[in-house]
């Protein structure tokens, strides 16, 4: 019994705490401004729009863990829009061919971030903007304009419900999720909050810190490939500006979800809640017909909003410490 109201009383100070109680408020307000929020069909609609976001914001928790942030996601989810749309065909296995390339393609360009952070050690902001205009770069000189050809037969699957019950985005996040837990059991994850506390402390621990980093990345570029091929999904199209909002949207749903920028400190649990919650707050200024020229600004003051509640319980604490 104690122990159980010692750990009710440390829930306030639990770093996803805030983004619970953000989530909690974002989900009353959308079933105010949205009468049929809780409807299936509504649910549905939400996650295939919400899943490739919550794809990305874990994709991001995984390399802010080491102190890093990853700022070419967003060109590389178009990089394989358009590599996707350039060669997929109508056959079951040019499609599963093109899929399996997407995911492999993903992987690479996040390896290759891995490797040059890792082995020759530029500040990884600075590496990944550059990347991140390569990426782009690729993509615009294969597809100058959106189109490509994705065939019926893979966009309807992503729109299709398991059982008839289960959506097929919600299906994804559930092996993302299940993918979270196994990465968890992991030596090598747990090696991660120790990079990202101090690269020092974990060197002289022995753990070895460059081949963490390229980890981290490696890790990432799996969540990028399964919000590619939902992206592809989602759009039926290629296009080589498919990506860019993602870049920075993950990194705020990251820390609305309660990752430390600085690395260390943070979990998937809060990088899901943070994906959902950005997702919920483009729902309330949609449904609150907000003009298009204030969208972006009252997004930008919510995120803030956000992000000043999710510092209460750090400010909490340096605070005590004194």
């Amino acid at each position: 019994m104690n122990r159980n109201r010692q750990v009710l009383r440390g829930l306030p100070q639990h770093s996803s705490f805030p983004s619970f109680l953000m989530l909690v408020l974002l989900i009353i307000v959308n079933a105010i401004l949205q009468p049929t929020f809780f409807s299936y069909q509504v649910f549905k609609m939400n996650f295939m729009t919400f899943t490739p976001l919550i794809l990305v914001s874990l994709a991001q928790a995984t390399v802010i863990l080491v102190g890093a942030v990853d700022l070419s996601i967003g060109a590389g989810i178009s990089l394989v829009t358009v590599a996707m749309a350039s060669l997929m065909g109508d056959s079951s296995l040019s499609i599963l061919l093109v899929s399996l390339l997407g995911v492999g393609v993903a992987l690479f360009l996040s390896l290759f971030n891995g490797f040059f952070i890792g082995f020759i050690g530029p500040p990884p902001l600075i590496m990944t903007f550059a990347t991140s205009t390569v990426w782009f770069g690729i993509a615009l000189l294969i597809m100058p304009t959106p189109g490509g050809y994705i065939p019926e037969a893979y966009y309807s699957l992503y729109g299709k419900s398991l059982g008839g019950f289960l959506p097929m985005p919600v299906l994804v996040l559930l092996i993302a999720i299940v993918f979270c837990l196994l990465l968890g059991r992991l030596r090598a994850f747990r090696h991660l909050y120790a990079v990202g506390g101090s690269e020092a402390a974990a060197r002289a621990s022995g753990i070895r810190v460059t081949a963490t980093k390229v980890f981290a990345f490696l890790v990432s570029g799996v969540f990028t490939a399964l919000a590619a091929l939902c992206v592809v999904g989602q759009t039926a199209t290629g296009d080589a500006r498919s990506g860019q909002g993602f870049t920075l949207n993950s990194v705020a749903a990251a820390v609305i979800g309660g990752m430390a920028f600085s690395g260390g400190r943070g979990s998937y649990v809060g990088a899901i809640m943070g994906g959902i919650i950005l997702g919920l707050l483009i729902n309330i200024i949609y449904f609150a017909n907000i003009t298009s020229f204030y969208q972006e600004f009252m997004k930008g003051v919510i995120i803030i909003i956000a992000l000043l509640i999710g510092a209460v319980p750090r400010l909490r604490r340096s605070i005590s410490r004194r």
